[in-house]
């Protein structure tokens, strides 16, 4: 047995509080992939969002001697779209962290938005570690780490991009990576601005009406 002193106390707390956070997260990739997780789509300014999401997260960012920017690629500074806006900000912060965690210091992470034709595109670049070609293809599976990944004490959960893929397969879009060892990664979210075209958007509020039908009675 390991020694009742503070330092070995706090090993224990420190790692008893990272499986609850693993178990959380285990959880809440299983609703999604069963269809079970929240999902309210709302007409939202998808660059707002962002760029509000980039400025609470810029000071973190610093304080490990990066450099966090936002880019506004639309034409009039604004992008509506029916987005869960809780779901977004969880993938996107989820792809600020995993870039925050593989960049050595000094480097920097971009967040960007977009648009192309009838989808938003929100990409989070950085000048990190990078991904062999060959692992791309494995990037999004749960507790998938690199060789190159396990080599930094990430501290990483190893679950964040799998749910990430999920909450942006929720929005009917799609998630893209591209990579190059020791040069940097960049993750491409393309989700549709109008969620009515796939039914999305009338099924939520089809389960709405059906719930309050339910309660009136």
């Amino acid at each position: 047995m390991l020694p009742a002193d503070e330092e070995h106390l706090q090993t224990v707390d420190d790692e008893v509080r990272r499986l609850s956070r693993l178990v959380d997260a285990m959880l809440h990739l299983s609703r999604i992939e069963n269809g079970k997780a929240h999902f309210n789509p709302e007409r939202t300014d998808v660059v707002y969002l962002i760029r509000s999401l980039v400025d609470m997260q810029e000071r973190l960012f610093a304080d490990k001697g990066l450099r966090l920017r936002f880019d506004d690629k639309t034409a009039h500074h604004e992008l509506y779209a029916d987005v869960d806006p809780d779901g977004i900000r969880e993938a996107v912060t989820n792809l600020m962290s995993n870039a925050m965690r593989y960049t050595p210091e000094g480097g920097w992470v971009l967040v960007s938005v977009a648009q192309d034709r009838g989808d938003v595109m929100i990409s989070v670049r950085d000048t990190g570690i990078g991904i062999a070609k060959e692992d791309i293809p494995k990037t999004f599976s749960r507790f998938w780490r690199s060789d190159a990944s396990r080599e930094r004490v990430s501290g990483g959960l190893g679950v964040g991009l799998a749910i990430t893929k999920g909450v942006i397969d929720q929005h009917n879009g799609t998630i893209s990576v591209e990579s190059e060892l020791g040069r940097g990664t960049t993750f491409t979210l393309r989700i549709p601005c109008n969620q009515k075209r796939h039914g999305r958007h009338q099924e939520h509020v089809a389960e709405t009406a059906d719930g309050d039908a339910s309660n009136s009675e």
